[in-house]
């Protein structure tokens, strides 16, 4: 005997349907890209300035500048198969699976904003073994990055000695800045600056 068409029943199987539906939308709507694991090279990049941008044009005028600029820097992380592995702000993380494809993505970055001409960043970058977690990353290699990036100035780049080993058969020049202490990691980090092979400076 067929059920009636407002058989409870048939309700109740039709809300699981939807539920799931909706479910699976969401899911898609926030769902992130595979993040590398093992050995990968972690790139951080920071706005200069940011507070003081905000402080003397106002919101209004600011906000539209740090979209373009986080818009940019989704862009090159594309073109240079870069995973954005988490954004604070204004500032980025990025993991690479090629440290030569991090070091390029970091150079082509400051390249794209000194054409854009409204903000300059700071980058900082490592390369090692870290642990993947739900959103992002954790470990020495992480924090390393993160340090170097509060180290650099405005429109440099700055990299760990194992990136620099890493890459330098095919990178543009390191220069050696020497040792220096990075907050809460301990002893002292050999760093280097990553310069354009024409950069003469």
């Amino acid at each position: 005997m067929p059920r009636k068409r407002d058989d409870p029943f048939d309700e109740e199987i039709g809300d699981i349907i939807k539920a799931r539906v909706f479910d699976s939308i969401r899911e898609k709507a926030r769902g992130q890209p595979q993040l590398p694991e093992g050995v990968i090279t972690i790139v951080f990049t920071d706005v200069a300035g940011s507070t003081e941008l905000v402080r003397d044009l106002g919101d209004e005028v600011a906000h539209p500048i740090l979209r373009r600029h986080a818009d940019l820097v989704r862009r090159v992380i594309a073109d240079h198969e870069g995973t954005e592995a988490e954004r604070a702000g204004d500032s980025f993380m990025v993991a690479f699976r090629s440290p030569s494809k991090a070091v390029a993505f970091a150079l082509a970055l400051h390249d794209r904003l000194a054409e854009q001409g409204e903000v300059r960043v700071r980058i900082g970058l490592d390369t090692g073994e870290v642990i993947r977690e739900d959103k992002g990353y954790f470990g020495r290699t992480v924090f390393r990055a993160a340090r170097l990036c509060e180290a650099a100035q405005p429109g440099q780049v700055l990299a760990s000695e194992a990136t620099k080993i890493l890459t330098e058969a095919t990178a543009p020049r390191f220069v050696d800045l020497g040792e220096r202490e990075l907050k809460g990691l301990g002893g002292s980090h050999r760093t280097f600056e990553v310069q354009p092979v024409d950069d003469q400076a």
